[in-house]
């Protein structure tokens, strides 16, 4: 019999921003592939929502509420995945947050509280999961970043200047942690379909369905379109990838539309 190396049945996983958007769809994906999930962010009672959902459908959910840019909330959230399930096989670094605005419109510190939540963030959870991996001799890492750290954002400098630092992240980690066994990839979504990005949009004033028709496949991408290449790297049909960030944006945008 062929095993099912793209299955993620049983492998014990973290994700951070698990409450809502393409965190929230990871979660209820994973855990209806048989993983048990690990969910946290700052807002409690979403995540509580996410764990409630999975638990009636017979998954196994843990909700934790993190604070992702303090050193020992992430910590503990690592160690409660430990103690209630026994070990950690991946974590999805998938929480981020930002807003519109200019860099002369910008304050310091709203520039080091984007960077630090979606970068900082990044950085702790990876330390800290790595440690558990590592005495496992084996995990998978994988961080979201977004097309916003590959071609630039005008109007959100200081999120897409943060999302860039978790690609480059993501291939200095993976060199440091291979010996460990431990793989580090990343996923870079386009323009997807969730609440918190049409916030970002209607604020910019831009027009999502002209932003959707500017790509190549000309729609928006969906939650779920993310989630299968996250599942790809956390499973064992991708163990010899290590470093690498995976594009997913429909194609790109197209430089000719009116």
């Amino acid at each position: 019999m062929v095993p099912d190396v793209f299955s993620v049945a049983d492998k014990v996983t973290i994700i951070t921003g698990g409450g809502t958007g393409i965190g929230k769809a990871i979660a209820l994906r994973f855990a209806q592939a048989g993983a048990p999930v690990v969910i946290a962010s700052r807002k409690l009672e979403n995540l509580e929502a996410v764990a409630a959902e999975i638990v009636g459908a017979g998954g196994k959910a843990l909700a934790l509420q993190c604070d992702v840019r303090k050193p020992d909330e992430v910590r503990s959230v690592v160690d409660a995945a430990v103690e209630r399930f026994g070990r950690v096989d991946v974590l999805i670094n998938n929480h981020g947050v930002s807003f519109a605005a200019n860099v002369s419109e910008l304050s310091a510190n709203a520039w080091d509280s984007v960077v630090a939540i979606n970068l900082k963030g990044t950085f702790l959870f990876a330390q800290a999961a790595a440690e558990k991996m590592r005495a496992q001799g084996a995990g998978a890492i994988v961080n979201i970043s977004s097309t916003a750290g590959t071609t630039g954002s005008p109007g959100m400098s200081h999120y897409g200047a943060a999302k860039a630092g978790v690609i480059n992240f993501t291939t200095s980690y993976s060199v440091e942690v291979a010996a460990d066994g431990i793989r580090v990839n990343c996923v870079v979504p386009g323009p997807v379909l969730t609440e918190g990005y049409l916030e970002v949009l209607r604020a910019q004033g831009t027009v999502a369905e002209k932003l959707g028709q500017g790509m190549v496949m000309k729609r928006w991408g969906q939650v779920d379109e993310i989630v299968w290449p996250v599942m790809f790297l956390a499973s064992d049909a991708a163990t010899y990838m290590t470093g690498e960030s995976i594009i997913v944006n429909g194609g790109g945008p197209l430089y000719n539309f009116d």
